[in-house]
């Protein structure tokens, strides 16, 4: 009886090392799509590793830039999922007869399905002075399980929900007890549910929020923080028009601390929080923007903060754009990656708008590793306003193509995409001040079941980047660049037919941006056969990541440009070598090789992205053991992955 116990756990041991082997390793696919002309995207999740889920809506209900209320009579909620390639696989558009809707915020649930919030209105005049809040709830297929009406009589708008630990639901907004106020009758509100969207408790915290010239109120996002608690992120006017402004409560929503974060003497130049996290550290790192001087008609720099646990400012920057835009986004979305550094994207600004897609990338002490700014190059317009990294290492956000509808773009693990040309980002230092404040807090607030109906989809999706992505006039088959003994890399290319090709010039850039030429290969001209050719890098710059295209020459002058590949140069300092398994006492030991010393990170995620658990490590040069207490980890399937900031270890284990 004890040998076939043994032999048991011996047998699952075998199991678990064996899917641990498997290292998810597939090309990484990039895109730009856009689905439904006039809808806008506001939030994009990836789900079971295989599929994205964007919501948003099919219009927005009032036009910031002309003071008027949108032509559209009645819009809807946008909810669609599209598969790894960005193509359609089902699409919901959910209508409040009488009413505009417009879904903010989206998130998975802990039974696959989704949670949505925003605001509904039936106003058609300006400016809308009666918007109530819904809060709804699908299932893994986009069908209505409920839906909630959250009002108080006045002006109520919702712009994020998360489900809390208990199974129910956080969702934030802004609350006006005078429609259209700027002082004390203006509220950031925090309502908690239960997991059907029954209300356990609202809270109002009396704020003098500004509400500009959209006739919107200012965001407040909220998360719940380790200890059970929430932070909640947003904008007050103080002694500025608007600034930035953090609220920390208990579970209760009960208030522990306040404080607004201020800049400079201008009263001009408005700051706003956009999105707030909780760092594996235990600090708050916060996305926003800040303007740049509206009396030069110059608006919004992407903002970044790090604070402590207790609100005290640890580090701010914000960025300018290169090549230099007179109106930019400002970042609305924030993300630890695996690597323990942060993902920044944005569509934010006064009123939440903006015509860039802004990319950063941060390690864990906010030092930039890359940036992309995607603005009007003669393809698309673009804004995001919500980002997140991707199991195979990559990005993907949504927004809105100017003149077109919801974007979706996928990007390579360096923010880039072949048919786009992306600008930069060029690092600023605010001056910042911290400033106490202590808002008294009311309660109270009413929940109705709400009707939607369900209508068809449109289903009129446009694909703006091509799968297919090399552009050469010649046809080809492969582009690669890897390291090779003797510090140097080697980029191979290959071609099954070439007309009229008199070279090729290989280019090599540090920030995938700004490329200079390193060498030239003759072409063969024409030909239907398949030519291989190779140049070998023998001056590498100090860098560990470094990027590669080609630029083809007829013999008439034309030129023509591949993608951008792409290859991490110290791609040897982390190995893992071994997974062991201990039933008994419920744990994994992962054992790895460093060959420097390095700060590692550890997640452990579900198929639905959701981390279940993370570890911070520090490793010497040599053989290192990582232990993952699995006590509470229920069957299933899961993945690990291990980053030291320059290479990402994933495998997938069934436990």
């Amino acid at each position: 009886m004890c040998t076939t116990k043994y032999l048991f756990v011996l047998a699952k041991m075998l199991l678990l090392i064996g899917f641990f082997s498997f290292e998810i390793a597939a090309q990484p696919k990039t895109f730009l799509k856009t689905y439904n002309s006039g809808n806008c995207g506001f939030s994009v999740r990836e789900v079971n590793s295989n599929s994205y889920a964007v919501a948003g809506g099919t219009g927005l209900y009032y036009n910031y830039h002309f003071f008027m209320m949108s032509p559209i009579v009645s819009t809807n909620v946008h909810l669609f999922k599209a598969n790894v390639d960005g193509l359609l696989m089902w699409e919901k558009i959910f209508s409040a007869p009488g009413s505009r809707t417009l879904a903010t915020w989206m998130e998975l649930t802990q039974d696959s399905g989704f949670i949505l919030t925003g605001h509904m209105n039936q106003d058609v005049i300006w400016p809308p002075d009666s918007n109530d809040i819904f809060l709804m709830k699908t299932d893994s297929s986009g069908t209505i399980q409920w839906s909630k009406k959250l009002d108080t009589g006045k002006d109520e708008l919702a712009y994020c929900v998360r489900q809390t630990n208990d199974g129910g639901y956080i969702v934030s907004g802004f609350h006006d007890a005078l429609p259209v106020s700027l002082a004390g009758a203006t509220y950031a509100m925090l309502t908690k549910t239960d997991s059907n969207g029954n209300v356990l408790w609202n809270k109002k915290y009396s704020l003098a929020v500004r509400d500009l010239d959209t006739g919107e109120a200012l965001v407040w996002v909220v998360r719940q923080t380790a200890d059970g608690g929430y932070v909640l992120v947003g904008t007050t006017a103080g002694s500025h028009a608007a600034d930035l402004y953090v609220i920390r409560t208990d579970s209760n929503g009960d208030l522990v601390w306040a404080k607004s974060y201020e800049h400079d003497n201008s009263s001009l130049r408005f700051s706003m929080g956009l999105d707030i996290l909780e760092s594996l550290s235990g600090d708050f790192v916060i996305a926003g923007s800040l303007d740049k001087d509206q009396t030069l008609t110059q608006y919004n720099y992407p903002y970044i903060l790090k604070i402590s646990s207790t609100g005290t400012l640890i580090t701010a920057k914000f960025f300018d754009s290169v090549p230099v835009q007179v109106f930019q986004s400002g970042f609305s979305s924030v993300e630890q990656t695996p690597d323990g550094g942060f993902f920044f994207t944005g569509m934010g600004g006064y009123g939440g708008f903006g015509d860039q897609a802004q990319l950063l990338k941060t390690d864990v002490d906010f030092n930039m590793q890359w940036s992309r700014q995607y603005s009007f190059d003669g393809i698309a317009t673009m804004g995001s306003r919500s980002g997140r990294s991707t199991s195979d290492g990559c990005y993907v956000f949504t927004g809105k193509r100017q003149f077109a509808g919801t974007a979706l773009l996928k990007t390579d693990p360096f923010g880039l995409v072949p048919c786009k040309s992306p600008g930069t980002l060029v690092e600023l230092i605010p001056s910042i001040l911290e400033v106490n404040r202590f808002p008294s807090s009311l309660s109270g607030i009413n929940a109705s079941n709400v009707p939607f109906i369900t209508l068809p989809g449109l289903v009129d999706t446009t694909t703006v980047c091509p799968l297919s992505l090399a552009i050469l006039p010649v046809e080809l088959l492969s582009f690669t660049a890897s390291p090779v003994q003797g510090n140097q890399v080697a980029v191979d290319w290959q071609t099954a037919s070439e007309i009229n090709n008199d070279y090729f010039l290989v280019e090599k850039s540090v920030d995938g941006n700004n490329f200079t030429g390193i060498g030239i290969v003759k072409g063969s001209g024409n030909s239907t056969e398949t030519r291989k050719y190779r140049l070998l890098d023998e001056n590498l710059d100090p860098d560990p990541i470094l990027y590669y295209r080609l630029e083809q020459f007829d013999f008439d002058g034309n030129n023509h440009f591949s993608k951008v590949i792409p290859v991490r140069i110290f791609n040897e300092d982390l190995k893992i070598v071994s997974i062991q398994s201990d039933w008994y006492s419920q744990k994994l030991t992962i054992n790895i090789q460093c060959n420097s010393t390095n700060s590692l990170s550890t997640t452990l995620t579900d198929m639905l992205g959701r981390t279940i658990s993370l570890k911070s490590y520090v490793s010497g040069n040599g053989m290192h053991s990582i232990y993952f207490p699995v006590q509470t980890l229920s069957r299933g399937v899961y993945v690990l992955t291990l980053s030291d900031g320059l290479t990402v270890l994933s495998r997938k284990l069934i436990w």
